[in-house]
C-alpha cells in the first residue's frame, strides 16, 4: 500500500452511451440493436439501467424502452427505442 497525493481524476462519462441515446432520439419509436453481451444477465442489467435512467445518457427515466433477447448463437442482445416527448428529441 502507498499514499500518493494528487488531484482527483474527472468523472468518466461514456461518450458512446450519449451517442447511442442521441441516435435513438433522432428516430423515436424505432427499435435498434445497441449492444451484445455474453450473457442474458448482463444484457438484462443494461436494459434495466437504460429504462430506469441509471445511465445518465438515457435520462429522464422512462423515456427509453429497452429489452434483452437471447440469440441462437448463445449471446444476448440489447434493443432499445426512444419513447419520450418530442421536445426532448432536440437534446
Amino acid at each position: 500500500m502507498h499514499v500518493r497525493f494528487d488531484t482527483l481524476p474527472a468523472p468518466h462519462r461514456s461518450q458512446e452511451a450519449f451517442d447511442t441515446a442521441r441516435a435513438l432520439r433522432e428516430r423515436p419509436g424505432e427499435w435498434a440493436h445497441i449492444d451484445t453481451h455474453e450473457t442474458i444477465n448482463r444484457a438484462a442489467n443494461q436494459s434495466h439501467r437504460i429504462r430506469t435512467g441509471k445511465l445518465a445518457a438515457f435520462r429522464p427515466a422512462g423515456t427509453f424502452e429497452a429489452k434483452a433477447h437471447s440469440t441462437r448463437e448463445g449471446t444476448a442482445e440489447v434493443w432499445a427505442r426512444y419513447t419520450g416527448p418530442s421536445e426532448e428529441r432536440a437534446i
